[in-house]
């Protein structure tokens, strides 16, 4: 008979998990945990739980998501888990493109390895672990747009040209026809409306409700953003707080660090410009 599993107490999970016991509570009243208690109504979890609790906390530190977000992404794979199910999920929001060792892990590791960076110095010019980065580039984990442009400023390189396919010969993107970024970032989808451009960069961001840029990031240059459909939430400096809505627009300075989401219960299209191309 195999053994029983011993059960573990709020205090021993927080321990193993490295959190606080008020954060470990806040998550399970949130709806990110179902716990067990005992008759006396205390706690209990299991070695299952401990397992969930830490991929809560990675995608929260790591990933920078929101918990809309995180709850989404545990249902997602708890779906992908269940029994006659044998393709992995198609991420709608990528343009339907499947997830997995492609794409952004395959060419991160090719830009890291080819300006001869360990994984070590790569993440400490990012200031991200290098466990992280080892698990983005076995495809084990998905960046938020804040990680990927700290990585990709780290490598001395953007985000687009990391990610996007050859340059077409055109210059003409001719409506529902831009190419996709392929950073597969739950909620996020950004089209490149003029991929030949050296100068600027304009790109039309659109963002499901609750999904933001996952943290603050800043780079070089100047950027423009014009609200199309829906609200956006931006803070610049941890200071200046903006809330915009269809028809706003502004212009600041990229090196301030910005990071933003989109508050509404709808989508957001939103117009953005960088220049030069830094993203």
């Amino acid at each position: 008979m195999a053994a029983r599993e011993r059960p573990y107490s709020v205090g021993e999970v927080a321990r193993v998990v490295g959190i606080s016991a008020s954060t470990l509570r806040s998550w399970e009243r949130q709806g990110l945990l179902d716990t067990a208690r005992t008759a006396s109504g205390h706690r209990r979890f299991t070695t299952a739980d401990i397992a969930r609790l830490r991929r809560i906390r990675d995608l929260r530190d790591a990933d920078g998501l929101p918990v809309a977000l995180i709850r989404r992404r545990l249902g997602e794979q708890a779906r992908r888990r269940e029994p006659g199910r044998t393709k992995p999920a198609v991420d709608t929001m990528a343009g339907g493109r499947a997830a997995g060792r492609g794409g952004v892990a395959i060419r991160l590791r090719g830009a890291r390895t080819g300006r001869g960076l360990s994984l070590r110095a790569l993440a400490a010019a990012a200031g991200v672990s290098a466990s992280y980065v080892s698990a983005l580039e076995r495809g084990h984990a998905q960046p938020s747009i804040a990680t990927l442009q700290k990585l990709t400023a780290a490598l001395g390189t953007t985000v687009t040209s990391l990610v996007s396919p050859p340059l077409p010969s055109c210059t003409v993107v001719r409506q529902g026809r831009a190419d996709l970024l392929d950073i597969r970032v739950p909620g996020v989808r950004i089209a490149n409306l003029a991929p030949t451009a050296s100068a600027l960069e304009p790109q039309l961001f659109t963002l499901a409700p609750g999904a933001g840029s996952g943290g603050d990031y800043r780079h070089e240059g100047e950027e423009f953003l014009f609200v199309i459909d829906g609200l956006l939430s931006i803070t610049l400096d941890s200071s200046e707080h903006y809330e915009m809505q269809a028809g706003d627009s502004m212009c600041f300075a990229s090196t301030r660090a910005h990071r933003w989401r989109n508050p509404g219960d709808t989508d957001a299209r939103v117009l953005w410009i960088n220049t030069p191309p830094t993203f």
